[in-house]
């Protein structure tokens, strides 16, 4: 028994020592983690919804022109973006890791309406009717955007060419004529180019995007823009990062100092239960801000005081005259009750936090109740086994581990 409880725990701390020193030094699991605005650098931008002649600005109108920013913002391939209303008429966007904020910001705000009218100015063919824009390179060498009407847009523009073969037909995009192309011949199958004299591949492909998206419902003014430099963002990674390992040190020094190889043990159990934390968040794709980082701090927090709560029991056990084994499965069972009341009340305080709040609040919520579910699995059930261990190895007598 003695022999068996020995190899186990040297094996088990073995395994930790190396995965920790992997995933510190080698492949360090922070690089993996998506960071935030306040981390990351980017811009935020609020949008104020303005009406327009026959479209008010209400709530479906609201709805669409967020699921458009959406879109765009997806095909920009920002990571993690916070698109959220305020009031009524209003739209916040965080963009993290943008290279060309201003653009970005004007993209997102663009209008973006396609029209092809007759010679006389009236209305045949829009944009609302495209099932598909594509940027590409014309036959000529051109850059363009393959235009792919649906039924009723294909139907539309055969009449159109049908009527006007061998005239203009002008082309608008956003109130401004891009080109008046002649009728060559019929177009029955739906299938048209834009030569809007692009520049480059890209631009092209941009106007796709936008013709993509649909036309905003409601005119967006942009009321106000913050950016956060990268720079920045980085100078906070390390901030958090120094701060962390400092807090860390404090931590694991002062359970040693007070519970000596018991509190080692539990020491390891923390760091377990770190990177069972990163890599929860990790996992779930959640993105790391500095509020996230606080609720991490927090639940470490946490997870060192149900530690202190179990050793106290246990050591009140032993004075009391309780054999090592039995001290340890009592102490355990009566912090257990204190460990689970204090936990139960600030994870629900986070849920209702996680519902009712709105961006970073949301994610400090979040990281709150990961923190507090794994740091229960590693209080209890992995500092546990670490002290049984010990206890059974007959490494030290277990009222001078916890007594002195």
């Amino acid at each position: 028994m003695r022999q068996r409880s020995i190899l186990t725990l040297v094996a088990l701390v073995a395994v930790l020592i190396v995965a920790g020193g992997y995933f510190s030094a080698i492949n360090p699991i922070t690089n993996h983690l998506q960071y935030g605005l306040d981390l990351k650098g980017g811009v935020t931008a609020l949008y104020q919804a303005e009406p327009t002649p026959g479209a008010p600005v209400n709530a479906q109108a609201m709805k669409k022109a967020m699921a458009i920013i959406g879109y765009r913002v997806n095909k920009l391939g920002v990571s993690e973006p916070t698109i959220q209303q305020v009031g009524s008429s209003r739209i916040q966007v965080d963009l993290a890791g943008v290279k060309k904020p201003d653009q970005a910001i004007h993209y997102l705000g663009e209008t973006a309406i396609l029209q092809i009218k007759s010679p006389t100015g009236q209305v045949l063919v829009t944009g609302s009717e495209l099932s598909n824009a594509v940027g590409a390179i014309g036959s000529n060498g051109q850059y363009v955007v393959d235009l792919t009407f649906n039924s009723k847009g294909a139907a539309a523009f055969k009449a159109a060419t049908t009527k006007y073969l061998g005239k203009q037909l002008p082309i608008y995009l956003s109130g401004k004529l891009v080109e008046s192309p002649t009728v060559q011949s019929v177009v029955p199958n739906g299938q048209g180019e834009l030569t809007g004299g692009y520049s480059s591949l890209k631009q092209a492909q941009k106007t796709a995007l936008l013709l993509q998206s649909g036309a905003l419902p409601v005119k967006l003014v942009v009321l106000s823009e913050h950016t956060v430099s990268a720079t920045l963002g980085h100078q906070a990674i390390q901030a958090s990062k120094l701060a962390a390992a400092i807090a860390i040190a404090f931590i694991a020094a002062a359970m040693i100092f007070w519970y000596r190889l018991a509190g080692l043990f539990a020491d390891l159990a923390l760091g377990v239960y770190a990177f069972l934390l990163l890599g929860a968040l990790w996992s779930i794709h959640a993105v790391v801000t500095i509020p996230g980082i606080a609720g991490i701090i927090l639940s470490m927090g946490m997870a060192v005081d149900a530690n202190v709560i179990i050793f106290s029991r246990v050591r009140e056990e032993i004075v009391g005259g309780k054999t090592p084994r039995a001290a340890i499965e009592i102490g355990f069972r009566n912090a257990i009750r204190a460990i689970l009341d204090s936990n139960a009340t600030t994870f629900i305080a986070a849920i209702i936090l996680f519902f009712l709040g709105s961006g970073e609040v949301k994610g400090f919520a979040l990281t709150l109740m990961i923190g507090i579910v794994i740091s229960l699995l590693t209080a209890v059930a992995l500092t546990r086994q670490f002290i049984r261990l010990v206890a059974d190895a007959g490494w030290a007598r277990i009222r001078a581990i916890f007594v002195g």
